[in-house]
């Protein structure tokens, strides 16, 4: 079986960043803790990511996009992304 995944992850980030707005609500309900690890999967550009590092969480970011980690990685070089199918 094949598969392609293909994103423009600067589309992305310009056409669907109410994506990341609307799951600023759930990173409140998730109520990262300092020193808790959080895997988040799907991460797409990483805005969630960084969202929940400000807690002081240690995240990483995954997705299945190598173009949207290569741009969550440019944005955010502090937090660890990896290319993976969740």
């Amino acid at each position: 079986m094949s598969s392609v995944n293909i994103w423009n992850a600067d589309l992305y980030d310009e056409k669907l960043s109410f994506v990341s707005s609307f799951g600023k609500g759930v990173v409140e309900l998730l109520e990262p803790q300092r020193g808790e690890k959080i895997l988040d999967l799907g991460c797409g550009t990483g805005d969630l990511s960084y969202e929940i590092s400000k807690s002081g969480a240690i995240v990483t970011g995954s997705d299945f996009s190598g173009e949207m980690i290569e741009k969550a990685r440019e944005k955010y070089p502090q937090i660890p992304f990896i290319v993976e199918n969740g």
